[in-house]
């Protein structure tokens, strides 16, 4: 019987290890919004890969409400960059606290 409930308390974990991990990523989905000029920019790699990229300075992106905001290439792609960066760096701390809670 010992060894059934040990068994049960390690399904249980990883469960809630697994639930816990998805809250935390569709948190930090959500984190990942930034503002910026009037409209709401979802930062993705993707994103921040086409600034990188794009050879003109002033342009018009869609916002997350489909609107077209006007931006400066250079002053976004900082502010982006620098968002993600601490959003991920968040993501992975959390994460490493949720691995450290399941191992226990």
């Amino acid at each position: 019987m010992d060894n059934l409930t040990g068994i049960v308390n390690e399904i249980k974990l990883a469960t809630d290890f697994q639930l816990n991990k998805k809250i935390l990523k569709e948190k930090i989905q959500t984190d990942l919004h930034l503002t910026h000029n009037g409209g709401m920019f979802k930062i993705t790699p993707e994103l921040l890969a086409f600034i990188q990229t794009w050879p003109i300075d002033e342009l018009y992106l869609e916002d997350i409400y489909e609107n077209p905001i006007a931006v400066d290439r250079k002053t976004f792609l900082i502010a982006a960059q620098q968002h993600y960066q601490k959003v991920m760096n968040r993501w992975h701390q959390a994460h490493a606290e949720l691995k450290k809670i399941r191992k226990i």
